[in-house]
């Protein structure tokens, strides 16, 4: 399992070091960034049973949100993904809308899986900054808990 090159907290409000890594990311055409909203200890949701590990995407009663740079291949450079893993079923792009946190024009999903997630593509040359405020926004809409307004960041650089 890879591990990440850094791991840091920030502000919602405050993205200046995150952004800072997904652009030297991004210009590489390689690595991700995994988000994880704070929540309160008491706020926790309880851990997974196995079988809730199993069969239920309950485990993500606080999303986890990731940011991927678009890949060099033989056709040119792909588009960046975006992706939220939830615990509120499917039709995912159309509850986020109804939640005020709608899919920008232009972005095309390519994923909505009650297990698996949602993944979705900006166009090509989309501002990182639009790419992970439109992930905060999500997260914070599909959270099963309060959140702090704190956020986790782990950066990978991939290969």
């Amino acid at each position: 399992m890879a591990r990440p090159s850094a791991e840091f907290e920030f502000d919602a409000g405050d993205t200046g070091v995150v952004l800072g890594h997904m652009e030297r990311l991004g210009g590489a055409h390689r690595g991700w960034v995994n988000l994880q909203p704070g929540i309160r200890e008491e706020d926790a949701p309880p851990p997974p049973t196995t079988l809730g590990l199993v069969f239920s995407s309950d485990v993500y009663e606080v999303p986890v949100c990731t940011w991927v740079a678009g890949r060099v291949t033989r056709r040119g450079v792909d588009e960046d993904s975006v992706g939220v893993q939830h615990a509120t079923g499917p039709r995912l792009v159309s509850r986020l809308a109804s939640l005020g946190v709608p899919l920008p024009q232009g972005w095309r999903w390519v994923q909505d899986h009650p297990r698996r997630g949602l993944v979705v593509r900006p166009p090509l040359g989309t501002p990182v900054g639009e790419q992970l405020r439109w992930l905060v926004d999500a997260g914070t809409a599909l959270s099963a808990v309060p959140l702090t307004g704190h956020w986790r960041a782990l950066v990978y650089e991939g290969r």
